[in-house]
């Protein structure tokens, strides 16, 4: 009678079934985005997300949590539940910085676009190609300041492969994302910048800046004419991709879910153009030939910033 007594007394405990990665998605999704509002990464996040929310059928939240060249946000990532409802939208991993290596926390899963860091000059500056720029940049070392998204990101790599290749010195100025180092141009604080098409394209068109090259291997589809970097200096290559990233540990059923969205959605006519007149590229890749590229590209900044004497623990 006892040991009834005290079974008909316990609480009554309802323990839910754990979510089911079949299941996935069956609530809003948050994408990370690793820096400020305004710039390439946030914009080709936005864009890209809005078409993945129709295709999966639940809202998705963009949450911008800029700093540290991007390592903030993607430390946070890493550290959520590997569940498919946190993800990273992240230009390529580059860096190992502070004992920190990105692939540790996230495994990327979908590239969906890529864009072309512009060289770009503000009216200050009289050059008007990359030979031009070349020569001022000698005459005048660490006398131009060069504006960034951060330390390491793209943009500050981009100009330390131009100053060891082409044998010049920028004075580099970091800011927390493309947005403010734009706004920083403008002002002329910085008088230089590689930037982000998508940030740089309508100053260019307004005449407010002046576009030198693109850093990328290849021609832009939306300025064919505009010349490389590599056109004047052999060799020279920064191309800026972007990448969905789930935590790692993320059940295998809801990374194909997520591969398989991203593959539709940047071959969707709609965000193809959409993303197309506001400077990206679609560009899908996944699986091991993503994995691959992203190893490749770690190698080589790590092998440009030994060159250039650059300690990744100070920069």
């Amino acid at each position: 009678m006892i040991k009834r007594r005290s079974l008909l007394a316990a609480p009554l405990v309802m323990v839910a079934p754990p979510a089911s990665a079949e299941s996935w998605p069956n609530r809003p999704i948050r994408v990370v985005v690793p820096f400020p509002p305004g710039g390439g990464t946030d914009i080709a996040g936005r864009l890209i997300s809005a078409k993945l929310a129709e295709i999966l059928g639940q809202p998705i939240v963009i949450d911008n949590r800029g700093g540290a060249g991007g390592m903030i946000g993607t430390r946070a990532v890493g550290q959520s539940a590997p569940d498919g409802y946190t993800l990273l939208f992240n230009g390529t991993a580059s860096i190992v910085r502070d004992g920190f290596d990105p692939r540790s926390a996230v495994d990327h899963i979908a590239r969906a676009a890529i864009t072309h860091n512009i060289l770009v000059v503000n009216q200050h500056v009289p050059v008007s190609n990359v030979n031009e720029f070349i020569n001022y940049l000698r005459t005048r070392p660490g006398q131009l300041n060069h504006g960034t998204a951060g330390p390491l990101t793209s943009q500050h790599l981009a100009a330390v492969m131009f100053d060891l290749m082409a044998e010049t010195k920028m004075e580099n100025v970091h800011y927390r994302g493309t947005g403010p180092s734009v706004a920083g141009i403008l002002s002329n604080e910085v008088q230089v910048m590689f930037g982000s098409m998508s940030a740089v394209l309508p100053l260019i068109n307004e005449g407010k800046l002046k576009a030198l090259a693109t850093a990328s291997e290849r021609r832009s589809i939306q300025m064919p004419t505009l010349p490389r970097v590599a056109d004047f200096i052999p060799g020279y290559g920064a191309e800026l991709t972007y990448s969905y990233c789930t935590p790692i540990g993320t059940p295998q059923s809801i990374l194909r879910k997520l591969e398989n969205a991203v593959g539709e959605a940047v071959h969707s006519p709609a965000l193809i153009n959409s993303l197309q007149t506001r400077g990206f590229e679609p560009a899908f890749e996944s699986g091991e030939s993503l994995t691959r590229a992203i190893d490749l590209d770690m190698r080589r900044w790590a092998d440009v910033l030994k060159k250039a004497g650059i300690d990744v623990n100070q920069a």
